[in-house]
């Protein structure tokens, strides 16, 4: 079974589209919802194993630039 995320992205100000359009060309991205609070986006991330969705968030997520703070949880079942 794939290894499942949530992921909350606060981003800098009037950055939230340019973000976005960085995140919808990762394969392991499958979702991208605006949000109104805290944080300006939620992402669900799909990845073959831990090990992988590790790697993706710490490589590819946190470089982003204009990303200012996120918040990963990480699924434990699925109903």
């Amino acid at each position: 079974m794939p290894s499942l995320a949530y992921m909350l992205i606060q981003t800098a100000h009037g950055k939230i589209q340019r973000v976005a359009d960085k995140l919808l060309r990762f394969k392991e991205v499958k979702e991208i919802h605006t949000l109104y609070g805290e944080f300006d986006i939620i992402i669900k991330i799909e990845a073959p194993n831990m090990a992988k969705l590790q790697d993706f968030i710490a490589n590819k997520i946190r470089p982003i630039r204009d990303i200012t703070s996120t918040e990963t949880l990480i699924a434990s079942d699925v109903f």
